[in-house]
């Protein structure tokens, strides 16, 4: 696909989970990219062909795009100033102590930017793609370019927003196939640019203010949280009715004002959006004076949920103290290795706290999860904490076991397999295991929002 004389080319800044994704999604689309991390080890990979995500279909786009030669690599960010038109700011901004995003990065990366920009002597529009609050890029990266370069608004720059909406496990698709795109300009310029750029993206292309854009993003994630929420605290009222939460939430869904999606109980959510972005949208709200009920009960209820999982643990074994269980899935879902508020580390420090020993296992993301460990449970490594080196030894000699995240492994294990356990109980929080096949084979299985008469 060669790309259209009028396509501007585009520079991505920072090429995390973000940046690789709008990179490789441009870079299929025809779009020349110039991509660049501060991260030097990150590009040496990436020139190799490897990735650090755990992504399927990802390396593959990557290899396509430099193999057309449609994404390229810098060293510089002055060279990728000078080349490109359009430059996408993908950094992160994480969450503070207090739940308030951290704009450090951002403002970094602005800086940088901007000094690169004064010696290019161009107009150059420049997107904000990382999660930010209302106001950030008409705000505090505006600033910052302008006090850089000096540089001009309007005539050296201009700033936008296009927010992203990629779900792990799902990147390829979501970046490739978006269900909307979302662009958020002051002026016609910005508007036919951003608008070129995304021409042969399948999905319908939404224009609004910048401020309104980024709020976009935060509004869709609490959504989303909200509802697992709500699936959530049905389903423990589904178990205390004695019935199946699964036929609930799907009569729930087929009403076509509420829609099925993320209504299925589980664990709780995790990754590296829901939490944050809810965290960060109630702060900045208190900062403007706005109390949001909502938004604290959401998150509420996704820690009630954790601790509910280690209760219907405590049941089933009949208590947790001097009692060993596995906890099998360590990322926040199958599919990645990303462990960021997974799920599995309340359940595992609350087990830890109530005297039980935890044996930890996933195929993919141990060791990105023993590098999360909160310096009180590194410490307990070796003495009540350990990392079995496959399922079948984490299995082995434990009373019980939790399914976190159900990795196919954990759902292709035979039910015999499972009669290893000391105590014979599974304790399933996606309810993807074959119970009535576990049942026959002397298994317990206890499934999150089933109930049991």
């Amino acid at each position: 696909m060669t790309p259209r004389p009028s396509s501007p080319t585009v520079g991505i800044v920072g090429l995390g989970y973000v940046g690789m994704a709008a990179a490789a999604a441009f870079a299929h689309y025809g779009v020349r990219v110039v991509g660049f991390d501060l991260d030097a080890g990150r590009i040496q990979a990436l020139r190799k062909g490897t990735t650090p995500i755990l992504e399927e279909g990802l390396a593959a786009l990557l290899r396509s795009a430099f193999a057309s030669r449609r994404l390229l690599l810098s060293d510089s960010l002055a060279d990728l100033a000078q080349r490109c038109e359009v430059i996408f700011l993908c950094v992160q901004t994480p969450a503070t102590s207090d739940g308030a995003i951290d704009l450090s990065y951002l403002a970094q990366a602005a800086l940088d930017l901007g000094r690169a920009l004064h010696s290019v002597g161009k107009w150059r529009l420049v997107v904000v793609k990382s999660t930010v609050v209302p106001g950030t890029a008409e705000g505090l990266v505006s600033d910052v370019l302008k006090n850089s370069g000096p540089l001009r608004p309007g005539r050296d720059f201009a700033v936008a927003s296009n927010p992203e909406f990629l779900a792990e496990g799902t990147l390829v698709k979501d970046a490739l196939h978006p269900a909307r795109i979302v662009i958020g300009v002051s002026e016609a310029k910005s508007s036919r640019l951003l608008r070129a750029l995304y021409r042969r993206f399948p999905a319908p292309v939404r224009v609004l203010p910048v401020a309104a854009a980024e709020l976009v993003k935060y509004a869709s994630n609490a959504m989303l949280a909200l509802r697992v929420s709500y699936a959530n605290e049905m389903a423990r009222l589904a178990r205390k009715a004695g019935v199946d939460i699964d036929p609930v939430l799907t009569a729930v869904g087929e009403d076509p004002r509420i829609g099925p999606h993320f209504l299925r109980a589980g664990p709780g959510f995790g990754g590296s959006c829901f939490s944050k972005d809810v965290r960060a949208l109630a702060s900045w709200a208190r900062d403007h004076g706005v109390e949001t009920p909502v938004l604290t009960a959401t998150l509420d209820g996704n820690e009630l949920q954790a601790l509910h999982v280690v209760e219907l643990t405590e049941e089933a074994l009949g208590g947790l103290s001097g009692r060993r269980v596995a906890l099998l899935g360590l990322s926040f879902k199958p599919g990645t290795s990303d462990v960021r508020d997974s799920r599995a580390y309340p359940i595992m420090e609350a087990l830890l706290r109530d005297g039980a020993d935890v044996v930890l296992h996933d195929p993919h993301a141990a060791d990105a999860f023993r590098h999360g460990l909160s310096p009180s449970a590194t410490r307990e490594i070796g003495q009540r904490l350990s990392f079995a080196p496959s399922l079948k030894a984490a299995l082995r000699g434990a009373d019980g076991a939790i399914v976190q995240a159900d990795w196919p492994e954990y759902r292709r294990l035979p039910p015999h397999a499972w009669r290893t356990l000391r105590g014979r109980v599974v304790i399933d929080t996606r309810r993807t295991l074959a119970r009535d096949r576990l049942r026959a084979a002397g298994v317990r299985c206890v499934a999150l929002g089933v109930g049991e008469r």
